[in-house]
């Protein structure tokens, strides 16, 4: 008894199936309907008068970065800023010449919100020796 119950539930599913998908058919239909079976008209051309919303990226993209030497087992913050009238993007901390390495610990980095134009670094020098670090900044300057 299930098993036949089984089969028919089967069957009625894949005949019902095999409707539908036949009933969404584009020229199956007895009779032809020209809304549907008309070949598409090419689309228009796209007109637009309109100014661009932003103007493009390239050529506004500006680097900057400062030196800055810590003495031997101290530790010191050094700065780049942004152009006036740009904003900020991104910024980065690191050792000026990547040979020899040395021991540093960079303690922070960031922006501050006294200065948002500016990247901040605060490295410790855990070495003897003096070592130069290079702070970078990437602005993004305003639209011509």
């Amino acid at each position: 008894m299930h098993v036949a119950k089984s089969i028919l539930l089967l069957i009625s599913g894949a005949v019902s199936g095999i409707a539908f998908v036949l009933s969404c058919g584009d020229n199956l239909g007895v009779k032809a309907d020209a809304a549907v079976d008309a070949p598409k008209a090419p689309d228009a051309a796209p007109s637009c008068d309109c100014p661009a919303a932003e103007p493009p990226l390239a050529g506004r993209f500006v680097t900057s970065s400062n030196t800055f030497t810590i003495a031997g087992n101290d530790f010191g913050p050094q700065s780049a800023s942004c152009p006036a009238g740009s904003k900020l993007i991104s910024g980065s901390c690191m050792q000026d010449q990547p040979s020899p390495s040395h021991r540093l610990i960079l303690e922070q980095s960031g922006v501050y919100e006294d200065d948002p134009t500016s990247w901040w670094c605060w490295f410790r020098n855990t070495e003897s020796m003096p070592v130069t670090i290079r702070v970078s900044v990437t602005c993004l300057k305003p639209a011509p």
